[in-house]
C-alpha cells in the first residue's frame, strides 16, 4: 500500500484523503441512520449483520486515511 502512495502526486494524495474522509462520513451517517430506523420492521439479525459491515468499512476507510495523512506527513 506504501509503494502505491509514494507513487501519487501531492494533489492526488489530497484529493484521495479527502474523498476517503467523504466516504467515512457517508458511512458514518448512513450507519447511525439504520442504527435509529433499527426498530422498524427489520430482524436483529439482519441489524446485527450490517452494523458489522459499517464498521468494517469503518475501519477500512480510518486505516487507508491514516495511511494518507501519514504519506502526506511524510512529503512535507
Amino acid at each position: 500500500m506504501m509503494d502505491e502512495l509514494s507513487k501519487l502526486s501531492d494533489i492526488e494524495l489530497k484529493n484521495k484523503l479527502a474523498q476517503l474522509k467523504e466516504d467515512l462520513e457517508d458511512v458514518e451517517n448512513e450507519r447511525s441512520f439504520i442504527f435509529k430506523q433499527s426498530g422498524m420492521h427489520v430482524s436483529s439479525g439482519k441489524i446485527v449483520a450490517q452494523m458489522e459491515e459499517f464498521d468494517a468499512d469503518i475501519t477500512k476507510l480510518k486505516t487507508q486515511i491514516s495511511e494518507y495523512s501519514d504519506e502526506i506527513e511524510r512529503r512535507d
